[in-house]
């Protein structure tokens, strides 16, 4: 699963990861070993970045990081999506997305 982190040379984490909009739940759902990426399920319906900010929200509490650290910086307007997680360590990143995907 650590194929979907990223370390930037700025010391940033970028994670790959797939979401499914309008979902009944909101949170991990897996990891597909193919393309390398989180599949991410939000409640949010994919309209007028309501499902982007319901990203934010739920990578913020999976892992345990503060909103203002995470950014969408690929697939603003796709379900494929790369976020950044900055001031984190990565080590942590990886250890709470182990914990959360079983």
């Amino acid at each position: 699963m650590e194929e979907c982190l990223q370390l930037t040379l700025s010391g940033e984490v970028l994670i790959n990861i797939q979401v499914n909009p309008g979902s009944n739940k909101s949170g991990p759902i897996g990891y597909d070993q193919w393309t390398k990426r989180l599949k991410l399920a939000v409640r949010a319906k994919a309209e007028g970045g309501k499902a982007n900010n319901a990203v934010i929200y739920t990578l913020s509490e999976l892992l345990k990081v503060p909103k203002r650290d995470l950014d969408i910086v690929t697939g603003h307007k796709s379900r494929t999506k790369q976020i950044k997680v900055s001031n984190q360590d990565i080590q942590l990143i990886k250890k709470a997305l182990k914990y959360s995907i079983k």
